[in-house]
């Protein structure tokens, strides 16, 4: 009798003991299971999308094979491929931004002397299907990006135009308002600034940007047509009314010190507007040259390749504005 309360009781204590380690073990053995799944979810979702996205065509991804994927992720991977676009877009949005960062300087900084020669491209009354194409073709063949001034009505005229909108922005250019309609007659009546509707105009561009480039679009760059040099010369009595409202709104007018004058006088070959950019561009080492890329200005795009390897001969570096 003694010999089985002795067997019953150790035989007892050897059972608890082996459900302890049992369930200790089966915690532990959850826990790596879990943290496994976690991180074939994470690696699945960080590491391929961003290998191989192509940044210059970013709606092509190149996707793995499904079946070769483990059944714990196929879910995963049917959500990001439904909602591709989307995250493709936000991405590209932050990988254009930290390219615009590296690449660009401040309005308020950017004719500051500091020993470097900087030269902003900048191209107003676009977008055009003929020309902006030719433009933007240019600026990737030599590496560079350059500043769109453009004008809403020109956004709005047909899909394709918005869509070279999405091109300049995402080949990492920076964009500027240059109202929407650019009517000097409307914008300065009596050859003063009708402030109320030049304001209005600004916005309704930017209204235009932001539906092209998503809500969180902003430009603190713009351009009067003719200049805000022009609105001084007139000796403009509203400009103190316009400055006060571009305060308001964090907006910058840019105008530029050198250009190609091909909006100027009679139209020139490619070879006339390069020389007059290096007359104006002089010994400055700062210039930001203004060119258009609106219809009609063909010549313009067939210059813009020996106007690069100008300033590249005299050591300019090539910024965006923002």
């Amino acid at each position: 009798m003694l010999l089985l309360k002795f067997i019953k009781k150790h035989f007892t204590n050897s059972f608890n003991l082996i459900k302890s380690i049992a369930a200790g073990l089966f915690i532990l053995i959850s826990t790596v299971a879990l943290s496994i799944f976690i991180m074939l979810n994470f690696q699945f979702i960080k590491k391929p999308l961003y290998k191989n996205i192509n940044l210059a065509t970013t709606d092509k991804i190149h996707w793995v094979d499904k079946t070769k994927i483990p059944s714990i992720n196929r879910s995963v991977l049917d959500r990001i491929e439904y909602n591709h676009s989307h995250f493709i877009s936000e991405l590209n949005t932050v990988i254009t931004e930290d390219a615009k960062i590296k690449n660009s300087i401040t309005i308020e900084n950017a004719l500051i002397r500091d020993g470097k020669k900087i030269a902003y491209l900048t191209f107003d009354d676009g977008p055009s299907t003929t020309v902006t194409p030719k433009i933007l073709s240019t600026l990737k063949k030599y590496n560079i990006n350059a500043t769109f001034f453009l004008i809403g009505q020109n956004i709005n005229q047909n899909p394709q135009s918005k869509e070279l909108v999405n091109n300049i922005y995402n080949d990492g250019n920076s964009i500027g308002n240059h109202t929407y309609t650019h009517n000097l007659k409307k914008l300065y009546p009596n050859n003063r600034i009708d402030v109320d509707y030049f304001m209005g105009e600004v916005d309704k561009t930017n209204y235009t940007l932001r539906e092209v480039l998503g809500n969180n679009f902003r430009t603190r760059l713009l351009r009067l047509p003719g200049g805000y040099m022009s609105r001084s010369y007139y000796h403009d009595p509203n400009l103190t009314e316009l400055n006060k409202r571009l305060k308001e709104e964090n907006l910058f007018s840019v105008d530029w010190n050198a250009y190609d004058f091909d909006a100027e006088g009679k139209k020139k070959n490619s070879k006339e507007l390069l020389q007059m950019v290096k007359t104006s561009v002089g010994n400055n080492p700062k210039v930001i040259i203004l060119m258009h890329d609106t219809y009609g200005k063909e010549e313009t795009a067939n210059a813009l390749p020996d106007i690069i390897e100008y300033l590249r001969s005299k050591n300019y570096e090539f910024k965006t504005l923002q």
